[in-house]
C-alpha cells in the first residue's frame, strides 16, 4: 500500500479537483519474475449434510413462521424453504398473490 494519503480537506481544496471531478494519474508496473511452488492444492471438503439439517429444522419447528393444518394436525414450516422449493408458495408468500394479511 501507499503511505501517504491526502486529507479530504486538502484533496478538496486542492489543484486535482475541478467542478466535482477528480483526475488520477496511475502507473502499473509488470513484475517478470516468479517463485516456484507447490502447483496444486487439495481441500478435504466435508460430504454435505444440508438434507439431515432442514429434516431437524422441520421436525424441530423451531423458527417457523407459517403452519398448516391438514385433517386436524399441526405442521409448521418455513416461508423461505417453501418458496425455494416451489414457484406456487414463492407467489403467494412473496409475490403477486401474496395475501394482504400474511
Amino acid at each position: 500500500g501507499y503511505k501517504r494519503f491526502f486529507k479530504r480537506i486538502s484533496l478538496e481544496t486542492s489543484d486535482y479537483l475541478k467542478d466535482d471531478c477528480l483526475s488520477v494519474n496511475c502507473s502499473v508496473g509488470v513484475v517478470r519474475s516468479h517463485t516456484e511452488g507447490p502447483k496444486t492444492f487439495s481441500i478435504a471438503i466435508p460430504p454435505s449434510t444440508i438434507g439431515h439439517q432442514f429434516g431437524k429444522l422441520l421436525e424441530s419447528g423451531k423458527d417457523s413462521d407459517v403452519s398448516f393444518e391438514v385433517n386436524g394436525e399441526i405442521f409448521a414450516a418455513h416461508k423461505l424453504v417453501l418458496a425455494a422449493r416451489s414457484a406456487v408458495f414463492r407467489a403467494q408468500l412473496f409475490g403477486p398473490m401474496k395475501d394482504k394479511n400474511t
